[in-house]
């Protein structure tokens, strides 16, 4: 027997993501047909959208769930484990590489960043090669959306709602308005669902401490676990230094290189898009991490001893608050997942059908977009096949994908900023960060090379080593491309 709770909160939350689907219907109304508006929104993005598509579809499982669950774990420093670094030098890559990859999309009319290095490089398959990496590392990437989807309704329903319903309803949710809207979809939908968790996470920011007795009362209840220990979290192995330095770094490259937020980077309407997003983005960060990260943090005095730290901030809302508001909870939590995980399987249905099937078989525009609407379907099907089998930790999971990410920064930017460049490089310096990470991931190469870092860092240091040697031993990049690349970056950063 279903109760009258369970009911509203299933009510509230049906209607948020009818609405959202509506929200996706117009956008798809807006659509047109051409390959160039559907995958690209005719590149029409003003900063408010862009903005959104850009930080709405970073704030993941990862904010709602993982950070969280992180700070429940390790206190509240977990907030700089995270954005130490991401949020001050997302904008200052955004303002440079960013500048150059919009640059480079519009003078030449590319749409992923395979097609951008093939051409830079005047290479046939390294694209491809970079393409099957972005996928690897992004299919993990997705599971985090769909575990959190499946975890929440879970939790705040009082298991009515399923982990594998829940997760289905969120993948057939984002399909739907993905489906029909392509880039405009996911943009609009991104705009209005950033609103709705932002003004969520500010809303329990609020509402949380009064039913706890206020802000100080919050914090000084954790103060008396175990003398204060949770308060001071300097010593365990998250927050040493060098671990810390490693992560600040892996958050900061990795989520540059997002594939859905390089797409994006084209998208812009005009640079001034891109100057406005760049200076409004950390701020929205703060914004978001700072409640994400106390609720965690105030959540271990109230329920110490939770099996699985990521159900903290479900079990707080659902514990402290009416029960209406545990609806709106729900609905605020499942936007953020949803406005990450539609612009990561449009991506990889993008890189299907631009770098695979247009590059090698001369598809046409009406075949591709047809073609990509049928890779999003594979994809969803993968996706919720693969959260239904495992369960790891959406922070481990969440990490790993982000230093695969985080290892391809470099290859790739060496096309914007470095005129010796030549395809060779990138090819060394993407297999070598791809197959070290493994490597230390699988135990074939020990710990003890990592000197007290994550791999990460040593990788990062041998692969730009190997990408100068290589580039020096090999011959030198067309010139024609170097002048070509050179007059187009004259005099910007």
């Amino acid at each position: 027997m279903v109760s009258s709770s369970n009911l509203l909160i299933i009510g509230i939350t049906a209607a948020y993501l009818l609405i959202v689907l509506g929200v996706g219907h117009v956008a798809a109304r807006a659509t047109g047909t051409s390959r160039e508006d559907y995958l690209m929104a005719d590149r029409s993005f003003s900063t408010i959208i862009l903005l959104a598509a850009l930080f709405a579809t970073n704030m993941t499982a990862v904010v709602m769930i993982g950070a969280p669950g992180l700070a429940y774990s390790a206190g509240a420093g977990a907030f700089g484990f995270f954005v130490v670094l991401f949020a001050f030098l997302f904008p200052v890559f955004l303002m440079t590489v960013g500048y150059r990859i919009w640059m480079v999309g519009k003078e030449f009319g590319h749409i992923t960043p395979a097609q951008i290095i093939n051409h830079r490089w005047d290479a046939s398959y390294l694209g491809l090669v970079a393409m099957l990496m972005f996928t690897i590392w992004t299919i993990p990437y997705i599971l985090v959306g769909v575990q959190g989807g499946g975890i929440v309704f879970e939790a705040l329903t009082g298991g009515v709602v399923p982990y594998w319903l829940g997760a289905a309803i969120v993948l057939l949710v984002v399909g739907g308005y993905v489906y029909q809207g392509g880039m405009r979809g996911t943009g609009w939908t991104n705009a209005f669902q950033g609103a709705v968790f932002i003004v969520f996470l500010l809303a329990m920011f609020f509402w949380v401490p009064t039913r706890l007795g206020g802000f100080e009362s919050a914090t000084a209840a954790v103060a008396q676990i175990n003398d204060g220990v949770l308060l001071n979290r300097g010593g365990i192995p998250p927050f040493q230094p060098r671990p810390w330095f490693s992560q600040g770094l892996i958050v900061a490259l990795g989520a540059f290189m997002f594939p859905h937020l390089f797409v994006r980077y084209m998208t812009a309407r005009s640079v001034k898009n891109l100057q406005q997003t760049a200076v409004l983005y950390p701020i929205a960060v703060i914004v978001v991490w700072t409640p994400a990260v106390l609720l965690g943090f105030w959540g271990v005095a109230q329920f110490p001893d939770l099996a699985n730290p990521d159900f903290i901030l479900p079990t707080l809302v659902q514990q402290t608050l009416p029960v209406w508001v545990v609806g709106f909870a729900l609905a605020g939590i499942l936007a953020a997942l949803m406005s990450s995980l539609d612009g990561q399987v449009l991506t990889l249905s993008t890189f299907f059908t631009e770098d695979v099937l247009r590059e090698f078989f001369h598809i046409g525009e009406y075949r591709e977009i047809y073609y990509t609407r049928g890779f999003l379907i594979l994809i969803f099907l993968a996706a919720f096949a693969g959260a239904m089998l495992t369960r790891d930790s959406i922070v481990d999971t969440a990490t790993f994908a982000f230093s695969g990410y985080g290892l391809m920064f470099f290859p790739i930017c060496s096309a914007f900023y470095w005129r010796r460049s030549n395809k060779y490089a990138a090819y060394a310096g993407l297999i070598w960060g791809f197959i070290g990470i493994w490597a230390f991931e699988l135990g074939l190469l020990p710990a003890s090379l990592t000197f007290g870092f994550l791999p990460f860092v040593p990788l990062v240091v041998t692969q730009i080593v190997l990408m100068v040697l290589v580039a020096y031993a090999t011959e030198k990049p067309p010139k024609d491309k170097v002048k070509q690349y050179e007059q187009l970056f004259e005099n910007i950063w």
